[in-house]
């Protein structure tokens, strides 16, 4: 996009909350402007819900196959705001004018969102915009484009959680736990058993961006063997615990569907959790405990019998995801899979725990005075801005705001 010399944008780059007041100035060199035939400038505000899908067909032609691809495409606007800021009216002055402005942002607005997979894409985006209007087929407007990142406002009860997790949690867990027979052999001998457990804090939903606490237990019993076994084959006795954290997988899953025109589509991506379970370089952030091995011996058996062993990891892991929500044409939420896989075919014990994440962020209150851009921007709030999310730095096209065709409504 080509950026303007008269014009120049100055809006504090950082998350935004529904419902908030945003502040910014416009610097319009008025002779820059005049030579450049501008005749007004306006600033907008945008947001969209922009839905599409890849849709295959095969037809067939006198005996033949024929593929035809249709892109099918919907957009829903959730905000649109509009600013006169200058015209030739009052062109007076031969240097720069700084034209601030304010909007206030609805609310309830869904949060800034992307993904793109499997020839699915949904893209929630939203912009500030500068347009100093040009006359003419032959003269395009001058154009200054920010994409900005928007998260819900959090209610009473999601920011009060939010701030007892930072506090640290001193509430009752959720526990989801699974025991499951394993051997190490495809058909033949006998069982051992594996148990694994996660605990993460009884709350009917987590909030964005905040450390979140938990508690992963494994714990074996392996099946009947002589006492000397553990002492002649250590950790290589089966089923041995993880050794690290960084052995287990760790996994945020986002599940949902979108639709365009009425027709649904799923759409299902991993990602993956860094800084915490399952991640090599975050090890010494997990604290481990080991059980000492306990023998359990069979009944008038004392030399054979079991040997159960355990580990525990707790820490803390924080999702950088937009929170779940549900429009008419987009819905997801999340799941977190805990899985370790012991040696063997088959042997993988896995958990799956939905998982409603929200905002946890208060609206910031109402600024007392216009921002000026030659002064540092405060926020309002004490614990400052949401941190940023996870959003696709390597999509040109969703930080350009080009798929969303926000220059069609000048």
């Amino acid at each position: 996009m080509h950026t303007p010399e008269s014009l120049s944008l100055h809006f504090p780059d950082f998350v935004r909350i529904s419902g908030e007041v945003l502040q910014g100035v416009v610097d319009i060199d008025v002779p820059l402007a005049l030579e450049d035939k501008i005749e007004d400038v306006k600033v907008k505000v945008r947001g969209s819900i922009l839905t599409k899908f890849l849709e295959r067909e095969t037809e067939w032609k006198g005996g033949e196959a024929r593929a035809e691809s249709h892109l099918k495409t919907q957009t829903l606007e959730v905000v649109r705001l509009d600013q006169t800021l200058w015209d030739q009216s009052n062109a007076n002055g031969s240097g720069v004018l700084s034209c601030p402005f304010q909007f206030q942002l609805p609310p309830n607005l869904p949060p800034s969102f992307h993904y793109d997979h499997k020839n699915r894409t949904v893209a929630i985006s939203y912009a500030i915009e500068v347009v100093g209007h040009r006359r003419g087929l032959l003269h395009s407007n001058r154009r200054v484009r920010k994409i900005f990142s928007v998260l819900p406002a959090g209610n009473a009860w999601e920011i009060n959680s939010a701030a007892t997790l930072k506090q640290g949690w001193q509430g009752p867990w959720k526990p989801l736990e699974l025991t499951k027979e394993i051997r190490h052999g495809i058909l033949f001998g006998e069982y051992s058993e594996a148990t694994i457990q996660f605990l993460l804090p009884e709350l009917n939903s987590l909030p964005t961006g905040v450390p979140i606490p938990f508690a992963f237990h494994v714990w074996t019993r392996t099946k009947p063997v002589h006492h000397k076994a553990l002492e002649e084959k250590g950790d290589k006795l089966f089923p041995a615990p993880p050794t690290s954290p960084a052995d287990v997988e760790f996994t945020l899953a986002l599940k949902g569907h979108l639709s365009v025109h009425g027709q649904r589509e799923h759409m299902e991506q991993d990602y993956e959790i860094k800084g915490s379970l399952g991640d090599e370089e975050s090890v010494d952030a997990i604290r481990t405990i080991r059980d000492e091995p306990e023998w359990i011996p069979l009944p008038d058996h004392d030399d054979k019998g079991s040997w159960k062993r355990g580990v525990h990891f707790d820490g803390r892991f924080t999702i950088t995801m937009p929170p779940s929500f549900a429009a008419a044409t987009v819905e997801w939420n999340y799941f977190l899979r805990v899985k370790y896989d012991f040696p063997g075919p088959g042997n993988i014990l896995e958990l799956e725990l939905p998982l409603q994440i929200n905002s946890g962020f208060a609206c910031p209150p109402l600024p007392m005075a216009p921002w000026e851009a030659d002064t540092p921007y405060t926020y309002p709030l004490p614990e400052g801005p949401p941190p940023m999310m996870t959003l696709p730095a390597q999509v040109p096209a969703y930080w350009s705001g080009e798929h969303q065709n926000w220059s069609e409504d000048d």
